[in-house]
């Protein structure tokens, strides 16, 4: 597949990133933050479990090989969706989501310079410290 394919899949990504905590909040007007954030990871849950029986014909007994840490997505997926569902009423969606975009590739670049969990290492460098100081300010621009 060619690098365009793979751009236009990552803006996919964000936009259904972006298109999620707004609906979450919105489903948070009529629930409260835990059964919205049920409510999404069932829906959640479902979606991929159909997905699985569709497309995927591995065993469940593949997942003994996991180290334990491996497991905290789900967790984290929880954060992500709770955290974003509780910010948006407060100070809004473009602010929320470029923080979370910041703190995401600040803990990127530390995980590549580090090469955390075996990925490859990718140095931090003035460039990148540049790109998210310039980020940084566009936050403080946007609470302005």
């Amino acid at each position: 597949m060619s690098l365009a394919f793979y751009i236009f899949l990552a803006a996919v990504v964000g936009i259904a990133g972006g298109a999620q905590v707004l609906v979450n909040s919105n489903l948070n007007k009529s629930a409260d933050l835990p059964l919205t954030t049920l409510v999404v990871n069932i829906i959640a849950g479902v979606t991929i479990l159909i997905i699985y029986l569709i497309f995927s014909r591995q065993s469940f007994s593949v997942l003994k090989n996991a180290d334990w840490y491996a497991y905290l997505g789900g967790l984290f997926g929880v954060i992500i969706v709770m955290g974003s569902t509780f910010l948006i009423p407060k100070i809004g969606i473009t602010v929320t989501s470029s923080i979370i975009i910041v703190s995401q590739l600040s803990f990127a670049m530390v995980a590549d310079h580090y090469g955390f969990l075996g990925i490859r290492h990718i140095p931090i460098d003035p460039g990148r410290m540049v790109a998210l100081v310039l980020m940084i300010i566009g936050i403080y621009l946007f609470l302005k």
